[in-house]
């Protein structure tokens, strides 16, 4: 078997496209960088976009919906598992719902009687009197349930991720 003739047409023309790809296909790759580089920050504005409008919705000023439960925190941060650190409460009623219509006088409540304090013992039959925060912070939780978080930081339900209580 003979190994095909090279004719010199033939020859030409892959030299003609060689020389014709060499030529244009910076032009090509510089084409598709700059698609790429469009792609994608127009994909990073989108994000920040959507980051912003959720924030700005999430954060707003909120009233409390759930009134059933308060949660008073102890610290002014989250725990490492993300939960907010504190003490649920709720005041009972015969109807047996409880409503909570003063969520810093009931956390201040707690507060004073210790409850909230580390060495707080529920099986003791009296406990020291324990020691309000100076100052006190009322947020909204997702479940629409308020949080009172001991702080002088008025943005501090932005930072734990809670809504600011609406006025």
């Amino acid at each position: 078997m003979t190994p095909p003739e090279m004719h010199p047409e033939r020859d030409a023309a892959i030299r003609a496209m060689l020389v014709e790809h060499a030529r244009t296909e910076p032009v090509v790759q510089a084409k598709r960088r700059r698609h790429r580089v469009l792609g994608w920050s127009g994909l990073g504005v989108l994000a920040l976009g959507v980051a912003a409008t959720a924030g700005a919705v999430l954060l707003q000023p909120t009233a409390v919906s759930n009134t059933e439960t308060v949660l008073c925190m102890t610290e002014a941060e989250r725990g490492a598992d993300g939960g907010y650190p504190g003490s649920s409460a709720t005041i009972a009623s015969p109807s047996g719902a409880g409503r909570v219509a003063d969520a810093v006088g009931l956390c201040t409540l707690m507060w004073e009687q210790g409850v909230l304090d580390e060495s707080f013992d529920p099986t003791s039959a009296s406990n020291p009197p324990g020691r309000v925060p100076d100052e006190l912070q009322a947020c909204v939780m997702a479940d629409g349930s308020a949080a009172v978080v001991p702080s002088s930081n008025a943005s501090i339900c932005a930072a734990l991720g809670l809504a600011p209580l609406a006025d």
